[in-house]
């Protein structure tokens, strides 16, 4: 008798969603001592609580962690602040910046992605020769599908503590998929997030306020000729390194340059009413008390991966919270009966636009084929 699973017997697998949220109801016990697989990609995916900080996020730093360590540090540590061309800027502990190349046997050992190093990663370098000797393990990551291959993995910056989330409510049009992706990449990351709304002298900010406070993120509404809000963000960024996320045009740059007094350059919206892209490259940018910015070039998507559609519904406290509820374990939110997802959506327990938001991830962003 051959040994495939043929669906009769009552033993049978679990289907992989129900596995997953089996898991996540367990405790987050479950997961201790993961520091001592961290050489295994496996064992760090099954160890991994969904609904936390994914499988996909914990092999992401795991992977890096183990090819980067083992190296006996060489010189005085820095942090990666930026890139040119390249090279690698590197700041060192006087603040001061210096453009380094990367040792060829330690480029060969963390290739094998888009960019091996990213913004925030912690180094060791000889200032007098102006190279990299070695990278320190990373204690967390934001990364998301590359904007041209999907199948690979682009860490947008690394060793933070919070996402800034920022979008415009209007020109650009307001788009909430955007903000919703970045939450769950936020959060898949383990990492805090805040949403900073612009231009609400323009747009009224309170109902898309309301759908993030409600789900207990710090939301703000900030407009260009007033600064009611400024003191509250500066005293939430205060002491943590932060990258800043935002599609093109919403005004990142400008909201930065009014929470610190710095000087980023900025550009209007086209009359199509797209942003244009100012900022270039990823940098980071210390701003006193601890905090440090991460600024990254404005992008028109912020594609998810290494995720199932049970990872990201898990991943929105708000549709999380009525999923158990569902006739079928595996309820993919779409077209089965009882859907306690659909119910709460049509009762306006959910808004609206975060379950377009779940549905427009799992149709474009994890469909297979």
């Amino acid at each position: 008798m051959g040994s495939k699973y043929k669906g009769t017997d009552q033993h049978a697998p679990r289907a992989g969603l129900n596995r997953l949220r089996r898991a996540n109801q367990k405790d987050a016990g479950r997961s201790s001592g993961w520091e001592r697989l961290s050489d295994d990609d496996a064992s760090m995916e099954r160890a991994a609580p969904v609904g936390k900080t994914s499988h996909f996020a914990v092999s992401v730093l795991a992977r890096f962690n183990r090819l980067a360590g083992g190296d006996t540090p060489e010189g005085p540590e820095g942090t990666i602040s930026g890139f040119q061309g390249n090279l690698v800027v590197v700041r060192a502990a006087d603040g001061g910046e210096t453009s380094c190349s990367l040792r060829r046997n330690l480029l060969k050992r963390i290739g094998g992605v888009r960019n091996p190093l990213a913004v925030g990663d912690r180094i060791h370098w000889l200032p007098d020769q102006a190279v990299i000797t070695s990278v320190r393990p990373r204690r967390s990551v934001l990364a998301r599908a590359d904007s041209h291959n999907k199948a690979l993995i682009h860490v947008l910056a690394a060793n933070l503590d919070l996402v800034l989330v920022v979008g415009a409510l209007t020109r650009p049009t307001f788009k909430p998929g955007f903000i919703d992706r970045a939450l769950v990449l936020a959060a898949a990351n383990g990492l805090d997030a805040a949403v900073v709304l612009t231009k609400s002298d323009l747009v009224d900010p309170a109902p898309a306020l309301a759908t993030y406070t409600g789900l207990g993120i710090p939301a703000f509404a900030v407009r260009h000729d007033r600064d009611d809000h400024h003191a509250d963000l500066r005293a939430l960024l205060a002491g943590r390194t932060v990258v800043v996320a935002g599609q093109s045009g919403v005004g990142k740059s400008t909201l930065l340059n009014a929470l610190f007094g710095l000087s980023l350059r900025t550009g209007e919206v086209d009359e199509d009413g797209l942003g244009r892209h100012t900022t270039t490259s990823a940098k980071s940018i210390p701003v006193g008390d601890g905090t440090v910015l991460v600024d990254t070039p404005g992008v028109r998507e912020c594609a998810i991966t290494g995720m199932t559609g049970l990872d990201v519904c898990l991943l929105m406290p708000d549709l999380a919270r009525f999923h158990p509820q569902c006739r079928f374990a595996d309820c993919t939110h779409d077209h089965e009966p009882d859907c306690a997802v659909q119910a709460a959506v049509e009762r306006g327990d959910i808004a609206v636009s975060r379950y377009l938001s779940y549905r427009a991830m799992v149709a474009e962003d994890l469909a297979q084929g």
